[in-house]
């Protein structure tokens, strides 16, 4: 299969429409259309990782969650990082294609996977933008042992592999959650708008944080990456049926550790 027919098959897969208005991913990086495509490498970012480890193995394509030229790209030059990322991707003829909010908004994507996780049943999506999630859980439970539970699906080991839980108490039980994976400040007033006890997310501002006790509704963070990287097997497992003779790799490419 060519890189080209690879990525309208994924936007079969993961349409467009999904996007929101603002957002910046798609095909960025396009050396050869019709380049065949014999090894995909899939990562929540673009990192200089990721590159140097889709140029060393030969890959041929990356795909990611998050875009890499999202804040755009002034000069195409290696003075730069993100010149040096477009000149490396140039130079080993490697594809690069990301589908962000879209893939926040599909159905079994980014946000329906991390609600699957944690265990939420009878999952809707709510907000204008289709991005945001919200369920319940089988039994009411402290807060504190569903931060655990949270840690403890979204981990993947010790430093860079683990996820770490902030949690704002409001005193309330957890039953009702509302979610959005990566950083879903904006969606705090439409969790209480739904009814929702606890919001989930990977990151929020302090002062986000502090407005739990005057919303009555708990908070927990648990890292923009850990809520989000689980959509990587989706979309291994969506590659693999849509060019099943391509070797297919997930790549963890988180780099912050929290001591």
């Amino acid at each position: 299969m060519k890189v080209i027919d690879l990525y309208k098959k994924l936007c079969e897969a993961i349409p467009t429409s999904l996007s929101c208005e603002w957002d910046r991913d798609g095909l960025e990086s396009c050396p050869d259309p019709d380049k065949e495509v014999k090894k995909v490498l899939i990562a929540l970012d673009v990192t200089t990782g990721v590159i140097e480890k889709a140029e060393t193995e030969s890959f041929d394509v990356i795909i990611s969650h998050h875009p890499v030229f999202f804040g755009g790209l002034a000069n195409i030059n290696s003075l730069t990082p993100m010149g040096a990322k477009a000149v490396a991707l140039a130079r080993s003829c490697i594809a690069v294609m990301s589908f962000h909010t879209r893939l926040d908004a599909l159905e079994n994507g980014v946000n329906d996977t991390l609600a699957s996780l944690i265990g939420l049943k009878n999952v809707e999506t709510i907000g204008n933008d289709k991005i945001a999630r919200i369920g319940e859980l089988e039994c009411e439970v402290e807060l504190e042992d569903f931060a655990r539970t949270v840690k403890e699906v979204l981990s993947y080991g010790e430093g860079a592999n683990e996820a770490h839980v902030t949690v704002c108490r409001s005193g309330r039980k957890v039953k009702r959650v509302a979610l959005v994976g990566g950083s879903g400040g904006g969606e705090i007033g439409l969790a209480l708008e739904h009814g929702a006890d606890t919001f989930l997310t990977g990151d929020l501002k302090y002062h986000e944080l502090l407005s739990s006790t005057e919303h009555n509704m708990n908070l927990v963070c648990s890292g923009h990456f850990f809520t989000e990287y689980p959509v990587c097997d989706f979309l291994k497992k969506t590659v693999d049926g849509i060019c099943p003779d391509a070797t297919v790799e997930n790549y963890f490419s988180n780099i912050i550790i929290e001591l």
